[in-house]
C-alpha cells in the first residue's frame, strides 16, 4: 500500500480511536466526549477517514481501525513515546510540560530522526552518571537562558534583533 500522507487531525483522530478500542468498541459518541468536539464534526470527519482507509464505521455507530490505520495508530505511539521519554528523562521537563510539546512534535518528526531519537534516549538512559552531568548543564542553560531573556526590552531579544516597538 502506497503511504499516504496524513495531517495532524487525522493522526489525532486515529490515536485516540485506537487508545480507546483497547477498552471496548469505539462509538462516535465516546470519540466526540473524549476530543471535546460535537458529534456532527466526529461523523463527518470518520467518514473521510473511512474514504482514506484508516477505519471503517459500522452501520451502529461502531469506528473499527482498517489494518492501514491500526499501522499508522503504532507510528503515532511510537512517536508519542520516544518524544515523552526524550523530554522527560532526558531533558528534564515534568510530563505535564512536555505533553504539549510532544503532541506538536510527533507530527512532524520524521521516521529517521526518531529512529535516532529512540537510540540516543536508550544510550542515555543506561548511564546514570552521564545522564545526571547532562541534567546539570540542562538546568544550568535553562537558568541562564531566563535570566537573559527576562533583562530584555521588547524588540531587543536575539531571536528578532531591531525589532523595535513604540512605547505607549
Amino acid at each position: 500500500m502506497k503511504k499516504t500522507r496524513t495531517t495532524p487531525s487525522q493522526e489525532n483522530y486515529i490515536e485516540h480511536i485506537y487508545r480507546l478500542s483497547a477498552t471496548g468498541p469505539v462509538r462516535q459518541a465516546m470519540l466526540s466526549k473524549k476530543l471535546g468536539i460535537q458529534r456532527a464534526s466526529v461523523t463527518k470527519f470518520v467518514a473521510s477517514l473511512a474514504r482514506d482507509g484508516f477505519v471503517c464505521a459500522e452501520s451502529a455507530g461502531e469506528i473499527i481501525l482498517t489494518k492501514a490505520g491500526k499501522t499508522l495508530a503504532r507510528e503515532i505511539i511510537r512517536r508519542d513515546e520516544c518524544l515523552t521519554r526524550f523530554l522527560v528523562e532526558i531533558c528534564g521537563m515534568t510530563p505535564e510540560e512536555a505533553d504539549p510539546e510532544v503532541h506538536r512534535l510527533e507530527h512532524v518528526l520524521s521516521d529517521e530522526v526518531l529512529t535516532r531519537m529512540e537510540v540516543l534516549v536508550g544510550f542515555a538512559t543506561s548511564s546514570e552518571a552521564w545522564l545526571k552531568r547532562l541534567h546539570l548543564r540542562m538546568d544550568a542553560a535553562v537558568k541562564r537562558r531566563r535570566s537573559d531573556t527576562a533583562a530584555l526590552d521588547i524588540g531587543a531579544s536575539t531571536t528578532h534583533p531591531g525589532a523595535r516597538y513604540e512605547k505607549y
